[in-house]
């Protein structure tokens, strides 16, 4: 029974990640096609789209990303071709393994149905389900370290799982950039709530603070070198004390759980909160008995909880994306919680009680796939570029020899839709010596540039711009003449190519 248990839940978080998985959000981003044409690229050729044979970091838009996540696209990329269903179904499939090693990790700790909860909850929550439809690599960080708590609770009865454990912690930290700042926190928490186990076990001790050395040192050099630095600076950490403070209780307050959320529209549908309303009862709960209960195990996920808003804290910003590892904790101490009240309810016979219970979450899940599905892809659509592919699909079709995009569209990042939509050959792409950080974005017959700042526009090329661009050309004293015109969702003009005279 519980194994049916787990294939429903497994299915359902499964649906959720795949279905209309390239069409919403509505649109792509330059994050998700830098990642996919890196794949392609190593897939095609062995070498990043700037010619790096096989690299741990991915140069990509000059913020170094960690290569782990780039390297699972390439199989999917191999079976589905280059688009935006296969750069996005690798976060799918991250996401929906999370759902069943969190299932283990809890049932190590706990109990099944407290597993079964916390699988359930963490296979529909709106935090979670938001990145595991997206192909950015933060997702990884979650499923790996919860892969790495999981044989660690297996070591305190079987230590022959430590080493394995400081191996994928390690690994864990070469996902997203909070986790360099999360993990070596929590393992310090860990060390030191379980000295006396690991001191007992020496030799596994031993033998797994080697593997993780031997991974985590290359990380750390590369960390603090200028290029491991440059996302760093790029999100400005902060030195203002009150600010990280102010920021960091953020990530707990009701605002940001039940109400609002991440106000980023890539990172949430607007009008709503990470989680779902029911939990401002089900977590409270959960937290009560986690402390009440005076566990080693317990102690743990209240580590857990401390630290995961800090990565985010240190950058003041409130970020549902770089807190990301508190999604599948909160789904757990949502888990534990739900079970206690089904304890705790005796005056009703239990079958009723869960009855209750999956109503109210089947009843929230609907609300929120409403939100999601239906009405997602109509808000702030400028947020996902819409259309982006058909714009590239059309320039590429035809014969002019200058297209020029504007970056006001979405910057100088906007120059990776070019490959990706048009399917580069990454051998003929690495030869163009592209580059963003020295600002060589001249690809053959497209370029980006930016057209405020072009003061003769030529009449041979083709400019792709916004709609509103168009007044800023016309005040320079030249005429656009729109080729065609590209609408999102709702109707509304976004993009035109357009052909400049004076």
């Amino acid at each position: 029974m519980q194994v049916l248990k787990l294939s429903i839940i497994t299915i359902i978080a499964a649906f959720i990640r795949i279905v209309f998985l390239d069409k919403i959000p509505n649109g792509f981003f330059p994050d998700e096609a830098s990642n996919a044409y890196d794949a392609y690229s190593i897939l095609r050729t062995g070498k990043d789209q700037y010619g790096h044979f096989l690299p741990l970091v991915f140069k990509s838009a000059n913020d170094y990303r960690e290569g782990l996540y780039i390297y699972l696209m390439v199989p999917f990329i191999k079976i589905l071709g280059l688009n935006e269903f296969a750069a996005r179904m690798t976060s799918a499939m991250i996401g929906t393994l999370t759902v069943l090693i969190i299932y283990y990790l809890v049932k190590e700790v706990f109990n099944r149905r407290v597993a079964l909860s916390s699988a359930l909850l963490l296979a529909i929550y709106p935090w979670h389900i938001q990145f595991s439809r997206i192909a950015f690599r933060a997702i990884l960080f979650p499923c790996l370290f919860c892969l790495s708590l999981l044989f660690f609770f297996k070591s305190l009865k079987q230590p022959k799982y430590l080493p394995l454990s400081g191996l994928l912690f390690s690994i864990s930290i070469f996902t997203y950039q909070s986790a360099r700042v999360f993990v070596p926190l929590f393992l310090i928490g860990l060390i030191f709530i379980f000295y006396q186990f690991l001191w007992q076990h020496k030799f596994y001790t031993l033998l797994a603070s080697i593997l993780f050395l031997l991974f985590f040192i290359p990380q750390l050099i590369f960390y603090i070198s200028p290029q491991g630095m440059t996302r760093a600076n790029d999100v400005i950490l902060s030195s203002n004390w009150l600010t990280i403070i102010k920021v960091y209780f953020s990530h707990f307050s009701p605002e940001f759980l039940f109400f609002k959320g991440d106000l980023n529209p890539r990172h949430l549908p607007q009008h709503r909160g990470e989680l779902y309303y029911f939990e401002m009862i089900t977590i409270p709960l959960g937290l009560f008995y986690l402390i009440k209960e005076k566990r080693k195990e317990n102690i743990i996920f209240l580590i857990w909880l401390i630290l995961y808003p800090l990565p985010a804290a240190l950058t003041s910003e409130i970020h549902s994306l770089r807190a990301i590892i508190g999604a599948p904790l909160l789904a757990i101490i949502s888990g534990y919680g739900i079970t206690k009240i089904v304890d705790l309810i005796k005056f009703y016979p239990r079958f009723i009680v869960n009855f209750i219970v999956l109503l109210i979450i089947s009843i929230s899940l609907v609300l929120y796939s409403d939100r999601y599905f239906i009405d997602y892809p109509r808000w702030l659509t400028h947020a996902w570029l819409p259309t982006m592919g058909s714009v590239i699909t059309y320039g590429d079709k035809t014969s002019s020899d200058c297209i020029v995009i504007d970056t006001n569209v979405y910057g100088e990042h906007i120059y990776i839709f070019v490959p990706f939509y048009g399917k580069l050959d990454p051998n003929y792409y690495q030869k163009l010596g592209v580059d963003i950080a020295v600002d060589r974005l001249d690809m053959g017959r497209w370029k980006v540039e930016n057209l405020n700042e072009i003061s003769s526009f030529n009449s041979q090329c083709l400019y792709i711009t916004t709609t509103q661009q168009l007044e800023t050309i016309i005040g320079k004293g030249y005429k656009p003449q729109p080729l065609e015109h590209f609408k999102d969702i709702n109707g509304e003009e976004i993009y035109q190519v357009v052909k400049i005279k004076s």
